[in-house]
């Protein structure tokens, strides 16, 4: 039997719109803080859904933003506390997961080319995968520039375990900083990541990418958002002002996934907005002619690079 690597869905935003009165700019980080017990119900709810790699709450917690609020002497403390909630929910669920580390954009998310060096995010990234070296694998998600992705790569591929690097398509195909899908994915190839995704974007902007990716990299995979638009947070608003669409129902969510599934991929999930619901639809269906592996059994013969197809 074909097996399929499902993640999660919208952590974040889960977490977010569960909470109790919290508006922050450090989002599901800052409920993490207040309200501990949310996050666990979410992972929780994720993995009773069949998720079988579930990521850190750790999108918010890079030490650039944590600088901004003026926490940064809290960075080591929140990793921890992220640990801890998920290895509760898999208590709570009575079921182990693979533990995802999240490497995300540094300074905000939906972004161009970053005003820094190499170097100098190499140097950041590299003390989040220090912050994170005890997950099973790690996921370099929602990249909109080579720059920033080059440098997440570079640092993860010190921790020798498998990890990803997913990058957000807009509408016209490239990434925000002009760069072509193409231009993408050669730029990390050097690093030889496990796999190449695509997240956080309209779910037909990966079904119409899919076929040309997976014919570019050997392992590839995406996981949508459920947002009528990204555009405020973008300009600088804070994610309260995003709206979920209401005609992404689980199952029209997972004709998409079936659509990537087609064109070559072999992980899936969910970004932001996509349940736990989302999740067990698609983990029911799956079911029928997969057999669901955790992102840690791609280890083995399938990041080789370019796929040959």
């Amino acid at each position: 039997m074909q097996s399929v690597v499902l993640l999660d869905g919208g952590l974040g935003q889960e977490v977010y719109r569960r909470a109790r009165d919290i508006s922050s700019p450090l989002w599901s980080v800052a409920v993490m803080q207040e309200q501990p017990e949310v996050v666990t119900g979410v992972h929780a709810d994720f993995i009773r859904a069949g998720a079988k790699t579930l990521t850190l709450n750790t999108y918010a917690a890079t030490p650039t933003r944590l600088r901004r609020q003026g926490m940064q002497e809290q960075l080591a403390g929140v990793h921890q506390q992220a640990f801890d909630v998920l290895r509760q929910a898999m208590d709570s669920a009575a079921t182990e997961v693979d533990i995802a580390g999240c490497l995300p954009p540094l300074a905000a998310s939906y972004q161009g080319q970053p005003e820094r060096s190499f170097e100098d995010l190499l140097e950041e990234y590299a003390q989040l995968v220090g912050l994170q070296a005890a997950a099973d694998v790690l996921l370099i998600e929602t990249m909109t520039n080579t720059l920033e992705a080059r440098a997440a790569c570079a640092a993860a591929r010190r921790l020798d375990k498998p990890y990803g690097v997913a990058f957000r398509l807009e509408a016209n195909g490239r990434l925000k900083s002009g760069e072509t899908l193409d231009e993408a994915v050669a730029a990390v190839i050097p690093y030889a990541p496990t796999a190449v995704m695509l997240n956080c974007c309209d779910p037909q902007w990966i079904a119409t990418a899919m076929p040309a990716l997976a014919n570019r990299y050997a392992c590839v995979g995406g996981y949508a958002n459920a947002f009528k638009s990204v555009e405020a947070l973008a300009k600088g608003g804070s994610v309260d002002a995003l709206e979920a669409r209401e005609d992404l129902s689980p199952a029209a969510y997972h004709a998409y996934v079936s659509q990537w599934l087609d064109s070559g991929a072999t992980i899936v999930g969910g970004c932001c907005d996509i349940t736990p619901a989302h999740i067990a639809h698609t983990a029911t269906r799956l079911a029928e002619a997969y057999e669901i592996v955790p992102f840690s059994s791609l280890r083995d013969g399938q990041a080789s690079g370019a796929s040959g197809r």
